[in-house]
This record gives structure tokens, sequence and C-alpha cells, in this order.
């Protein structure tokens, strides 16, 4: 599916780190898609001088002629609350509360693109290509299963570092507001895991594995 202003977004974001192309195609950056409206993803991105591209609802950048669009991350202030964001319509940056990128960012599914420069000690995952491996009928409820197990396993990993629920998430305090059950997370929240089920499951059925309840 095409995103309204993605490409805008590349080539502005590769014009400001003066890197020679107008896609990432051109490019030898290490380019990869993300499904979670995390702050803490576009923090250490910028500070590994790596390009954010987030997908945002339009609305919040004065854009009401589409249901979203693609913005590029400028600079994110976790003292101030305050991101930077490249408006691709006015071709300019604006400020925005980060609570509000994070709202917005959470109703497109949390979609982001970060890209960053190539590094020779770190390894290029290969992943099975899963594409045109459809689930089966009748699979939602063990996809849904794993998902829960998932965030599970996840939440007693941060509780045995210390985390509990917050508001908000401060790292500070160790605190995060997904520490609650798994269906009372947020649906962007949700998608991740549910990603992450339906790739395990599209996985075994690639590689010949049939999957029966007994």
């Amino acid at each position: 599916m095409t995103i309204p202003n993605f490409e805008k977004c590349v080539k502005y974001a590769l014009t400001q780190k003066a890197i020679d192309g107008d896609t990432f195609k051109d490019t030898n950056l290490r380019v990869y898609e993300r499904h979670t409206a995390n702050p803490m993803t576009v923090f250490t991105a910028l500070r590994k001088g790596g390009i954010v591209i987030p997908v945002v609802k339009a609305a919040l950048l004065g854009e009401y002629d589409v249901e979203e669009s693609a913005t590029v991350v400028i600079k994110a202030n976790q003292i101030t609350d305050i991101v930077d964001l490249y408006v691709p319509k006015s071709n300019d940056i604006q400020s925005f509360p980060i609570a509000a990128f994070v709202e917005a960012w959470e109703a497109t599914g949390g979609r982001c693109t970060t890209a960053f420069p190539p590094d020779p000690k770190t390894y290029g995952p290969k992943l099975i290509d899963l594409k045109h491996t459809p689930l089966p009928d009748g699979y939602d409820q063990l996809r849904e299963a794993i998902a829960e197990n998932a965030h599970d396993m996840w939440a007693l990993e941060r509780q045995s570092e210390g985390w509990t629920y917050g508001p908000k998430r401060d790292d500070a305090k160790l605190e995060t507001p997904d520490m609650v059950p798994y269906a009372q997370l947020p649906e962007s929240e949700k998608k991740y895991d549910r990603l992450m089920a339906e790739d395990t499951l599209k996985l075994l059925i690639a590689l010949g594995y049939k999957i029966e309840k007994i």
C-alpha cells in the first residue's frame, strides 16, 4: 500500500543527511520496517544518527485530504516532551507534544521506517519470505493465544528487572503503560504481538509442518 508523502520524506531525509539518492534503494543504508509506536525507537534511532520516518494520522500535520501521512522525525526532546517533525505539505519543520505525536502514530498501527549507515560489524538478518504464505482459516484463536503468551513472557521478564505499571513510559522509574494484561493493551501493541504470532505460524507452514489440535 502506498503511504502518502513517503517518497517525499525519504528524499528530504537523505538530503538532510547529505546522502546521494532519491530513494533508499539508491543508497547502501540498512533499512528496517517496524509496526509498534514506541517513542524509545525514535530516541534510540536518532541517537545512533539514523533516519526515522513514522506514519501518523495526517490531521496531526494539518493534512485533511488524506487519512495518514509519512513524516520525518528531526529531533525529540524527552525533557521538554517536544518532537520536531518535517511536515511534507508545508515543506517545513513543526513542533508537537510527544504525547500527541505518539497518539497520531498509534492511530496508524505504529508503522515506521528507520534507516542507518552500513556497519560491517553488524550481521544482516535474512528472514524467510512469508509474503506468499497465507494463514489458513481457523488459526485466529491460536494466533491470539501465541500473542498473549508472548506478551506475558515479556511482562514477566520486565517485572524481573523491576519494571512496573505507569501511565506513560518512564525509563528512569522503570514504568510502562504496557504492564497490563494482553486484553487491556491498545490495538497498536496487540498488533505487534499478533504479527509475531502470525509470522511464527506462517513459518511453520512454509517449512512444511502441519498444525493439528489434539
